[in-house]
């Protein structure tokens, strides 16, 4: 008998669990949590032979750069999908998308520079992967800026294809100097490797919460040439 009750309360507490995680209301608890799953998941974190405790802060600092450049890519998809489609949902979700990359990249800009003092001893201001990122975000501040003072979706949607391409182009010319490559993918251990996989899941999904928040904020504002 109670077995028979808890089969039909299960789909209940599904349902409910779902509702919860898809309403506007929830996206920023939500959102937070996953954030705080990811820092967890970075304490839990095996340290590594070269660059000890501190290779904790690299999975945080590789993991926002890898889900910035994700949703870059994403907003310049959503925004050539709007300019074929004009759908405002799309224009939505394409500048939504795109500012929460600009504030991830703010972050792992900031997060890079405490590492760096910790593994390296001091900041190196001329260093290409800095200066490339610094390039990035005024791009990027412009094309919010943009998006701020105009209401077309279209515009919107061009700026984002725009910036997308300039990040991933400065992106792939910048070569390393003082930057080490990965010590993630170099590692022979699997829960160094699987550890930032996690994390980059975790923040990813914090990030499409943000960005989904920023749409539905944002797409009743946007107006459909």
């Amino acid at each position: 008998m109670d077995r028979g009750r808890e089969s039909v309360d299960n789909p209940g507490m599904v349902s409910n669990f779902f509702s919860f995680l898809g309403s506007r209301e929830n996206i920023p608890l939500v959102a937070a949590f996953a954030v705080i799953v990811s820092v967890v998941l970075a304490w839990l974190s095996p340290a590594e032979a070269t660059l000890g405790q501190a290779v904790k802060l690299v999975y945080m600092h590789a993991a926002l750069m890898w889900v910035a450049f994700g949703l870059l890519t994403l907003g310049a998809i959503l925004g050539l999908l709007f300019l074929v489609l004009k759908r405002r949902s799309l224009s939505a979700w394409s500048y939504g998308s795109t500012a929460t990359a600009v504030a991830l990249l703010l972050t792992t800009g900031l997060l890079g520079s405490i590492t760096a003092q910790i593994t390296w001893g001091r900041m190196n201001w001329t260093e290409p992967r800095l200066l490339m990122l610094g390039e990035i975000l005024l791009v990027g501040l412009a094309v919010l800026a943009v998006a701020g003072l105009s209401s077309s979706a279209a515009l919107q949607s061009a700026t984002n294809i725009l910036f997308a391409s300039v990040a991933w182009g400065l992106l792939l010319r910048t070569e390393l100097v003082m930057h080490p490559d990965s010590p993630i993918f170099k590692s022979e251990s699997l829960a160094i490797k699987v550890f930032p996989l996690l994390i980059t899941a975790s923040l990813a999904f914090a990030a499409l919460q943000a960005a989904r928040y920023l749409a539905a904020n944002l797409a009743d504002k946007v107006d459909t040439p």
